[in-house]
């Protein structure tokens, strides 16, 4: 995919408007009957209630000229149309607020699915917590747009039409005094709402930083513990939750200010209509009940005009997380599918790697990680890959588990170009365990099994055979069924890495991959595991990146990389009789542990 992604392109600010409704459409059309009902039930609902202020005018001057009965049957239809008009809002809001919930959950569904289909590297540009918030606030404030947004605009469209029609034909001389105040008001809304926009849009802002600080320092809380720092983080969050407090009450002073505001500009209207009505009543001009009506059908108005404002402000929050939300559903994938698929069954499975010439640099990087690289690992046959931190070890592995495709050269399985390979068979013929493997917050069990649909006891001891994890089951207080804690918190450095290395070898792979999984655990368990690993899974081809190069004797192949490119291969002996790289490494490390087992008998 050509088009890059950053943080600073994610959250454009777009002028906008019905081109991204479009957006919508799929979504709208699904719930179209919902809407549609809603919107006929508004329709409906405006045209009783603004009825009532006519049968009051009824009422009133039957009343009036002593006709009782007709005052009587004049006040029963006010109540009757009054009735049926609160009936249809409950229509409205059952339908439309119903369908824009609908709408919501259908986006979030469709959000989460689209971030699933992703490449890994869009994720290595944009943080965890800027999509949380797409998936959370930016779509609540869609759906108040699909909600609220619609039925309120249809509404206020409505009541505005027909009480003015109605205003009117009573009389046309009140309609122009009732009229008047009207600017001032939409002024007051349009000020009133904008700053409640900006003070809103700080507290929210503010909210985040009191919950980053919370969230941060609740998963550090051993390391604060360790370093004893929780008073200072304390008086942190203390800070931050005051300048909240305050930035909220400076929120409410705009939103208490506002609606006293409005009912004085609605009440001057009230007055201007009173005076120059009543005079007109004096006249014989109008009726009393033609006044209040009038006065009824103005009181009215207020509410459309208050509710613009606010509506507007729907819209504008809605439109700018449509924009947000957009960017990120534009996304494709940089991982395309093969346009003719080859099948890699398991049965046709051996694990020949070939690398022909890779060159790849990182999205958005312009430094090459791996520079015109070849080589070949044989079916069956492990192989060490080592060298200096940053030379470009990981990327072989994480382009070989096909996580970036915008490389030069070939990658070949079995004499198949890699990316031709059926995706899903490759995921199921390669397993991949990474340094930093995530562990979920559920039970061992589960953690192991992710990526298997059935593990049985028996594969599941085997697996804990393999990777040393049964020494340690006495010491997990429901066995295999022990939840781990969020991100593992509850199991070691070593364990943690070993419950990758058994999720990895769950599907049987036919090709082993291993990132510096050994890096947390002691050199005895490490070689008990590479012992194991060598028995259980041979005739598989491992490849296994390390930094410890005492336990390689055994390996079929070693690859020192050193600046993305290799600068040595062959086996141990070979390479620390060559005198090179590999063999100053594995004499630094040799040193080293002399040093660490001699320093327990000089403290003695």
């Amino acid at each position: 995919m050509d088009r890059r992604y950053s943080s600073s392109t994610l959250f454009p600010a777009q002028p906008g408007c019905l081109l991204r409704i479009d957006r919508l459409k799929p979504y709208l059309n699904r719930h179209r009957r919902a809407l549609l009902i809603g919107l006929v039930a508004i329709t409906l609902a405006d045209l009783l209630l603004l009825s009532a202020p006519w049968w009051l005018r009824r009422a009133i001057d039957a009343f009036e000229r002593g006709d009782l009965a007709a005052g009587r049957e004049a006040a029963l239809l006010m109540l009757a149309v009054t009735a049926a008009g609160g009936v249809f809002k409950f229509i409205m809001r059952r339908w439309m607020i119903g369908a824009s919930r609908w709408m919501e959950m259908e986006l979030r569904r469709d959000f989460t699915a689209h971030l699933f289909t992703l490449s890994p590297s869009f994720f290595d540009r944009h943080k965890v917590g800027d999509l949380m918030a797409l998936a959370t606030n930016d779509l609540n404030a869609i759906r108040m747009l699909l909600g609220p947004g619609i039925m309120y605009v249809a509404n206020t469209a409505v009541t505005l039409v027909v009480a003015l029609t109605l205003m009117a034909t009573l009389s046309g001389k009140l309609t122009l005094v009732a009229l008047l105040p009207l600017p001032l008001l939409a002024f007051a809304v349009q000020q009133g709402s904008r700053l409640t926009y900006a003070r809103y849009a700080k507290v929210q802002e503010q909210f985040g930083t009191v919950n980053s600080i919370a969230q941060e320092s609740l998963s550090g809380v051993r390391t604060v513990k360790a370093y004893a720092r929780e008073d200072g983080l304390a008086e942190r969050f203390n800070e931050q939750a005051e300048t909240y407090v305050d930035l909220n009450i400076s929120f409410i002073r705009v939103q208490a200010a506002m609606h006293p505001v409005m009912t004085m500009i609605a009440g001057f209207a009230a007055a201007g209509v009173l005076i120059v009505g009543g005079r007109m009543v004096i006249a014989g001009a109008i009726s009393v009940g033609t006044l209040v009506a009038f006065l009824a059908y103005s009181a009215q108005l207020t509410w459309p005009t208050i509710a613009l404002g606010w509506t507007v402000n729907l819209w504008q929050r809605g439109l700018a997380s449509l924009d947000r939300l957009g960017e990120v559903l534009d996304a494709r994938p940089e991982l395309h599918e093969p346009e003719n698929p080859v099948p890699w069954p398991r049965q046709q499975r051996e694990g020949e790697i070939v690398f022909e010439d890779i060159s790849f640099a990182y999205p958005d990087h312009d430094l090459t990680a791996l520079h015109e690289l070849s080589f070949r690992c044989a079916p069956g046959s492990w192989t060490a890959i080592v060298g200096p931190t940053g030379s470009g070890k990981t990327t072989i592995l994480r382009l070989l588990a096909r996580q970036y495709d915008d490389y030069q050269g070939r990658i070949l399985v079995d004499g198949i170009d890699l990316r031709e390979i059926v995706p899903a068979d490759l995921r199921a013929g390669s397993g991949y365990a990474p340094q930093d493997g995530y562990l979920f917050s559920d039970t061992l069990r589960e953690n192991i099994a992710f990526g298997v649909d059935d593990l049985d006891a028996d594969r599941l001891q085997e697996l804990a055979r393999v990777s040393r994890l049964e020494r340690d089951r006495d010491n997990f207080p429901s066995g295999w069924d022990t939840p781990v804690g969020e991100r593992g918190v509850t199991l070691s450095g070593g364990q943690k890495q070993r419950v990758g290395i058994a999720r990895a070898l769950a599907p049987r792979p036919t090709l082993l991959l291993l990132d510096d999984v050994f890096s947390s655990v002691d050199t005895e368990t490490e070689a008990e595991m590479t012992a194991a690993l060598h028995e259980a899974w041979a005739g598989h081809t491992v490849l296994l990146v390390t930094h410890r190069l005492l336990s390689l004797a055994d390996a079929d192949q070693i690859l020192v990389v050193e600046d993305g490119t290799i600068v040595e291969s062959g086996r141990h002996d070979e390479l620390v009789a060559a005198a090179g790289l590999y063999a100053r490494l594995h004499r630094e490390q040799a040193t080293e542990a002399s040093v660490a087992a001699f320093e327990p008998e000089v403290g003695a």
